[in-house]
């Protein structure tokens, strides 16, 4: 159920902006056909009977586009698709209403939802959930970009700090379907994709508990590759960054930075 203040700053939002109008009183606005239906389907769900409200709200949207009742009903919709843990479709009605309101003021609470939302959809399994990092990848995809835009426009937000893990989470994930992929190639002697792979892993994902794992299997890439100056210049990456050996090379460390730029490096393989 959505917390007492937030419903509170919800329905000044939708009732304000009449009130400040005078062009109608509160019981006038509540006797239209539209506030009608969306009490109606207010009802239903109170009754717990979460389906059939989301088919209330959807016809609300449905007979009065671009209002501020049907704009809200996405997101009644999206809080009731959470209930009924129908992750997917939770995501794109919290979308909707972002999308018909970005400027309001329940932006950072939708943007937490959304993370939510797609924290809870990346794990799999009816009686264990787990993130299985062989299965579809873009709800953690979702969290990195809906992470960052939460942190560039929320930076003080309270959400901020309950989003978090699931930001490292989705890191951690995606960093392990990487790993998975490269050995696969690897095992299967595509030493030029498995190089691409290790090393958009150690570029993108610095943080990743497994790098030095990623690391050693990139030396021995590059040497089933032929390569053995890139393997001896790996070698001493490690020892520098793993190990107790001095720094032997200074221009090595090119070789796992981040672009400048800040964008995603190609992958030689090209593969997903």
């Amino acid at each position: 159920m959505i917390k007492p203040l937030v419903r509170a700053v919800i329905l000044g939002w939708l009732t304000l902006p009449f009130l400040l109008g005078g062009c109608q009183t509160t019981n006038e606005l509540t006797q239209t056909p539209e506030w009608l239906l969306f009490i109606e389907a207010e009802d239903v769900e109170n009754q717990g009977l979460y389906s059939d409200a989301i088919t209330k709200y959807q016809q609300l949207i449905k007979e009065n586009p671009g209002t501020r009742l049907s704009t809200y009903s996405h997101l009644r919709i999206a809080e009731l698709q959470v209930k009924l843990e129908k992750w997917k479709d939770a995501d794109t009605s919290y979308r909707s209403f972002l999308t018909f309101q970005p400027k309001s003021t329940l932006t950072p609470f939708v943007l937490y939802r959304l993370l939510q939302a797609n924290h809870e959809q990346s794990y799999t399994g009816i009686f264990f959930k787990e993130r299985e990092v062989d299965r579809d990848m873009a709800p953690n995809r979702n969290i990195i970009l809906e992470y960052k835009r939460f942190l560039l426009l929320f930076p003080d937000s309270a959400y901020l700090e309950e989003v978090t893990p699931f930001y490292g989470a989705a890191q951690e994930t995606l960093a392990e379907s990487e790993l998975m992929v490269g050995n696969y190639y690897f095992d299967h002697e595509q030493y030029n994709a498995a190089i691409g792979r290790y090393m958009f892993l150690l570029r993108n994902y610095p943080l990743f508990p497994k790098n030095r794992d990623v690391v050693q299997r990139l030396i021995e890439a590059y040497r089933h590759n032929n390569q053995p100056d890139l393997a001896d210049e790996m070698s001493r990456i490690e020892a520098q960054r793993f190990g107790s050996q001095p720094p032997t090379s200074q221009s090595a460390a090119d070789l796992v930075r981040p672009t400048v730029d800040g964008s995603t490096p190609e992958r030689s393989d090209k593969a997903s």
